[in-house]
């Protein structure tokens, strides 16, 4: 069954209820700054770090795989990639491989992206040192993320691979608490009454730590910009009055 968009607020329990159903490909989509990468991290990895892997439309295949490094005395080593190691986490049972603005990979990179996270029953791969085919563990889990507004955006084999979708609107609540408590309601409302001026959480996580060395309004004219910032103190007065 393929999941697409649905009720407004409903992104995170959604993400909870595939996760539980064992859906292991998921895409999150939608603006920046919602915790989509928080999320991709956190949600559901019962064991071990979740292994993170940044696209750029620079990035290699020995950047996801691995590559062959120089360790002295003229020999090289193999070292693993992010891809990799997530396929043999946990004493080779499989952990949770992250792929962040995946959008941004190059054609050879989305390639290299969409092998590595294939099914279990066809993914696999060959290992240039050992000559060995190796394949993921039964509980690698594989969270994209990308910060297109329509999913349609992204190319077509990836949109095939991974059925399940769901489009980000709202930050992550346990992202929320790491804010402090006058900052929840504000940056949970985000765009201030308007989308296209939505607020990452980046920007109150840097407001956050930043005012308790040079006061509120003056945090937020760096953070924000003379625009934004009196929106924000309003909110905070507002918050702070309910």
């Amino acid at each position: 069954m393929i999941i697409e968009e649905r009720e407004m607020g409903q992104c995170w329990r959604d993400l909870a209820d595939v996760l539980a159903a064992g859906i292991d490909r998921v895409v999150l989509y939608g603006p920046p700054g919602t915790g989509k990468t928080y999320a991709a991290l956190h949600a559901g990895v019962a064991r071990g770090p979740a292994e993170r892997l940044v696209c750029t439309e620079d990035l290699t295949t020995g950047e996801i795989t691995g590559t062959w490094m120089p360790v002295g005395d003229g020999t090289w080593r193999w070292r693993e990639g992010p891809a990799i190691r997530a396929w043999a986490a946990n004493g080779g049972r499989g952990g949770r491989l992250v792929v962040d603005e995946v959008d941004r990979a190059s054609g050879d990179a989305l390639s290299t992206l969409l092998a590595m996270t294939d099914s279990l029953e066809s993914a696999r791969w060959r290992h240039p040192e050992t000559g060995e085919w190796t394949r993921p563990g039964p509980e690698f889990s594989v969270v994209m993320t990308t910060n297109v507004e329509e999913f349609d955006d992204l190319p077509s084999a990836l949109r095939d691979r991974f059925a399940v979708r769901l489009r980000v609107d709202r930050p992550h609540p346990d992202a929320l608490e790491c804010l402090s408590e006058d900052l929840r309601g504000p940056a949970l409302a985000g765009s201030l009454g308007d989308e296209s001026r939505r607020l990452s959480l980046r920007s109150f996580y840097a407001f956050d730590r930043l005012r308790r060395h040079c006061g509120a309004s003056r945090a937020a004219e760096l953070v924000f910009g003379d625009a934004r910032a009196s929106a924000v103190l309003d909110a905070l007065r507002v918050a702070a009055l309910s």
